[in-house]
């Protein structure tokens, strides 16, 4: 169902940027709301600037956070920036130095907010940008941009008024917390449709369990609701949705580095036919690091001919580094630093990719 999948997909989608979506989805609240409510435990807001989903993780992971945010300043900024707001009202304007100075006299901690250092002007600028981009303020005049060069530039903002939903209402998550029952249901669900996978933590593991006892309930929901597949597996389980245009973030996209990630799948599986490399009974791979690292180079010896340039000439070390990540960031491997080693997880092992015969050889 395209309505869920925009609501799962979009942070909120406010009226006055897309009142397509907008209409699409508030012509399906009465159909949303009892799969949201009963199976997911979320709250859909629906009112005359926005429609919101409410998503609350299964469990926290490092990729929820705000992608462009880089220190815990910027998520402190963005936290007064919102009080800051509470006492405008919509339409209303203020400038740049109204922002500065709320931020200097309120800033907690022992750390003094200094405008002369580009650093603090540089993570407002990130902020500054983060809400501008999801309709909270409106630059009416001038460049935030600048302040990260020069500390007395200023900006005219608006407020459109949508900043007070940004933040999630506790009362009634906190009170079905309290009642129980309900949350492994909604604990499972949120998941699966939030996390690339979900995997089995053992023999107590009661999530997995349920994955596993109301499979049938599970896809039947999210077909209906996702047109999405759920595979299950011995020690996995994860959705498959069709390619669409409303999905942001997926596996394989277009881009090159999931093209590299899914011949290393491949490479792996032939290196595990072969004998060369043990698969432990949970269906993970423990390597080192230095192992890994090879097996990457090995991929960029056999396929790099059919390699962006942009990849074709990386330094080995930032291949690595860029392959690590994107794998961690799927929940496809864990790094232990201590140990220098690192853990191939089991989804690793339900994809692969290669090129045509003709292609590799040059045809």
């Amino acid at each position: 169902m395209e309505e869920l999948q925009l609501l799962l997909e979009n942070f909120w989608i406010l009226r006055e940027q897309n009142k397509e979506y907008y209409y699409k989805i508030r012509d399906q609240e009465a159909h949303l709301k009892p799969f949201l409510e009963e199976k997911l435990g979320y709250k859909l807001i629906i009112n005359s600037h926005m429609v919101k989903l409410e998503k609350v993780p299964g469990e926290a992971e490092a990729w929820m956070g705000v992608e462009d945010f880089r220190y815990p300043m910027d998520y402190a900024f963005l936290c007064l920036i919102l009080a800051f707001l509470e006492d405008k009202n919509p339409e209303e304007q203020f400038v740049l130095s109204n922002i500065t100075e709320y931020l200097q006299a309120t800033y907690p901690g022992d750390e003094k907010v200094d405008w002369i250092l580009f650093s603090h002007r540089k993570a407002l600028v990130r902020v500054l940008n983060f809400m501008t981009n999801m309709g909270m303020i409106k630059v009416n005049d001038g460049q935030q941009d600048r302040f990260s060069q020069d500390e007395e530039t200023e900006v005219l903002y608006e407020n459109t008024g949508v900043s007070g939903y940004f933040l999630r209402s506790f009362g009634r998550e906190l009170e079905g917390d309290l009642n129980g029952g309900n949350l492994r249901r909604f604990r499972v669900y949120r998941k699966l449709v939030l996390s690339p996978v979900v995997y089995n933590q053992g023999a107590d593991d009661q999530d997995f369990l349920y994955i596993k006892n109301y499979r049938n309930t599970l896809q039947r929901d999210f077909e209906e609701y996702l047109d999405a597949k759920l595979h299950v597996h011995k020690n996995c389980a994860f959705l498959i949705y069709p390619r669409s245009s409303n999905l942001k973030s997926f596996f394989p996209d277009i881009r090159n580095i999931s093209d590299i990630i899914l011949q290393l799948g491949g490479l792996l599986r032939d290196k595990i036919n072969d004998g060369e490399i043990t698969v432990r009974i949970d269906d993970s791979i423990e390597l080192t690091q230095s192992d890994f690292y090879d097996l990457i180079l090995e991929v960029r010896k056999e396929f790099k001919a059919g390699w962006y340039k942009s990849y074709r000439e990386l330094f080995p070390d930032k291949l690595v580094e860029e392959v690590t990540e994107t794998m961690m960031s799927w929940k496809m491997i864990e790094r232990d630093e201590k140990l220098r080693s690192i853990k191939i997880l089991p989804i690793v092992g339900k994809f692969t990719g290669t090129y045509p015969d003709n292609f590799e050889k040059g045809a």
